[in-house]
């Protein structure tokens, strides 16, 4: 499998360094050193990833998994809607259960739509 140019061409602007790992049911987007808001949890940057689907971009992507756990600053607790623990491609990911604020729209939305939406939980931005 492999990524849309534009979703490659996207991730390579960002200066994001990914891999694009095999899973029986699409893949798993990894990107490394992903940063997140220091001052709400307890580390600077994660694994991020995100499972792309066998059918991507007529099929959406959905939430989002980090590694390791993240963890509130304030209280040391796992954010809310965040306390599942998943294995997908080899690695245990702590699912974030985050979903768009609007139906999927293939061939309009892609990654970036889901990123931005992954940056604003992730960083506050």
């Amino acid at each position: 499998m492999q990524l849309p140019e534009d979703d490659e061409r996207y991730l390579s602007d960002k200066g994001l360094a990914w891999e694009l790992r095999a899973d029986g049911q699409g893949a798993c987007l990894v990107i490394h050193d992903y940063p997140v808001a220091a001052h709400t949890f307890d580390r600077e940057a994660v694994e991020l990833m995100v499972r792309i689907p066998a059918q991507y971009n007529l099929a959406g992507l959905d939430m989002f998994y980090v590694s390791p756990q993240l963890r509130l600053r304030a209280t040391g607790a796992v954010p809310p809607a965040s306390e599942q623990i998943e294995a997908h491609c080899g690695t245990e990911w702590q699912r974030f259960s985050r979903h768009l604020p609007s139906p999927w729209r293939a061939g309009v939305d892609g990654l970036p739509t889901l990123l931005v939406h992954v940056s604003r939980e992730l960083q506050g931005s």
